[in-house]
């Protein structure tokens, strides 16, 4: 622990950060008649509906399993969970669960900060045929198990399909077919010129009204660093440790990226983006019909009716379009997991609570509630025919898919989606070259994780 330590403060230089996790917060408000159970302490994320039904899991599990095993879980929402989680695993007082992302699996399990929980998902009987192989490979790293899945994602194209009826006749005057949603990449490019529109002012500028497709929708820019998924290319190569940013299947996305900005201006798509919502909003671009195309996850939906209910029955969903011919069904798997921090002190009530959620009624119910797929191998009829996303089976077909990416398995992937990210931005801008930048990426990201690992090596020999 000494060594996560110095490892983990060093990194962030936590001392704001300790202020945080351990200053004064009230006693947890366990109930009288639990006062001699084994109190779990569950750090999560979420906010609003989406904590609202973890809670609801939680409860239940206090109210079944917990009550019968004299275990009672105490529910915290946390910010900065991520930043705060590492702190408090260094300083030896971790939350017993802590609900995270992810890409955390191989940042912390790489850090020593996760216990392994292999052998407690072993004896529940939990195994690898319970899962779709995305989200249980997610879960590893090293040869361990260091999470397993809470919610999962896959993302997907919606599409408007009263933009598309009501453009009928242009889209088959270009020799497209209104209904039904591209297949190709080509194809999206060409359904997305059709369904652009523009209005010129009095001096000749133009400015756009509605998008057919941009890489970066102005509200969610969450997955756009995925993008050479769909043209057969990653950009980390885990067998060789080694990132691959100037791969040509990396560098034609970023080409392609940068074809928008240069069709429609670089004022028009700024002055675009301005103009739109938040996500959570009736301004969203997607829900108000400006912008025609979105690559998205599931929870759309929910969204949609929440802010635009007269457009539930306005859209639809398909698997994104790739650039290689013959690849289909491509996706990107992020999703939320539960870990158990290193230096809990109730590791096997800990995991009493992540197995039970791991059920399949009980796993059904907290994605039904939060909108998403399932992680589960298996899922139930109600669960396809009575989810608040009328698509869902596409994403469930999707996240089984063998071409269902899981998230870079880089322990400095975080870093190097943010770096990634910066790109974009510049290139939708037209202020950078993507060859170059990505050529200077590709240099500046390889020796920071060489340095990671190097690090690290140097610190468990000294730890040896």
């Amino acid at each position: 622990m000494k060594i996560i330590s110095r490892i983990i403060l060093t990194l962030l230089l936590g001392g704001a950060l300790c202020v945080l996790v351990f200053g004064p917060r009230p006693e947890p408000a366990i109930p009288a008649e639990r006062a001699h159970d084994v109190v779990i302490h569950y750090w999560e994320k979420w906010l609003g509906p989406e904590y609202d039904a973890i809670q609801q899991i939680v409860n239940d599990f206090n109210n079944s399993v917990g009550r019968e095993k004299y275990i009672y879980v105490e529910l915290m929402s946390m910010s900065d969970i991520d930043q705060k989680t590492l702190v408090a695993t260094a300083g030896g007082v971790p939350p017993d669960v802590a609900g995270l992302w992810d890409p955390m699996v191989v940042q912390l399990g790489s850090l020593g900060a996760l216990e392994p929980l292999e052998d407690l998902a072993k004896a529940h009987g939990i195994t690898a045929a319970d899962y779709k192989p995305v989200y249980w490979n997610g879960s590893h790293w090293a040869g361990h198990l260091y999470a397993l899945p809470s919610t999962p994602a896959a993302v997907a194209l919606f599409y408007n399909t009263r933009i598309f009826h009501e453009n009928a006749a242009k889209l088959r005057a270009a020799g497209l077919d209104p209904d039904r949603p591209p297949q190709t990449i080509d194809e999206l490019d060409r359904y997305s010129d059709v369904l652009t529109t523009f209005v010129t002012d009095a001096h000749g500028n133009r400015h756009v009204t509605r998008v057919g497709y941009l890489p970066m929708p102005p509200e969610w820019d969450w997955y756009v660093t995925s993008m050479p998924l769909w043209f057969g290319a990653e950009e980390w190569n885990v067998k060789s440790r080694q990132f691959t940013l100037t791969d040509p299947g990396v560098i034609r996305t970023f080409d392609w990226m940068e074809s928008f900005p240069r069709k429609l201006g670089v004022a028009a798509v700024s002055e675009f983006f301005t103009s739109q919502g938040g996500f959570d909003t009736a301004q969203n671009s997607f829900m108000r019909g400006t912008q025609v195309m979105e690559l998205q996850g599931p929870w759309m939906a929910l969204y949609i009716h929440h802010n635009n209910p007269s457009m539930d029955h306005d859209w639809a969903v398909a698997p994104f379009p790739t650039a290689v011919p013959g690849l289909k069904d491509v996706t990107y798997c992020p999703f939320d997991t539960l870990m158990i921090p290193r230096g809990c002190k109730h590791i096997p009530e800990a995991f009493e609570f992540i197995a039970y959620v791991q059920q399949q009624a009980v796993m059904e119910k907290l994605c039904m509630l939060h909108c998403k797929g399932s992680p589960l191998s298996k899922v139930s009829s109600n669960f396809l025919h009575h989810h608040p996303n009328p698509y869902i089976g596409v994403f469930e077909m999707l996240a089984s898919s063998p071409n269902a990416h899981m998230t870079m398995q880089c322990p400095i992937a975080q870093e190097a989606g943010a770096e990634l990210t910066a790109i974009v931005q510049g290139v939708l801008a037209l202020e950078v070259d993507p060859v170059p930048a990505l050529e200077r990426a590709q240099v500046r990201l390889q020796a920071r994780y060489d340095e990671f690992e190097t690090a690290l090596k140097r610190r468990m020999r000294v730890k040896n």
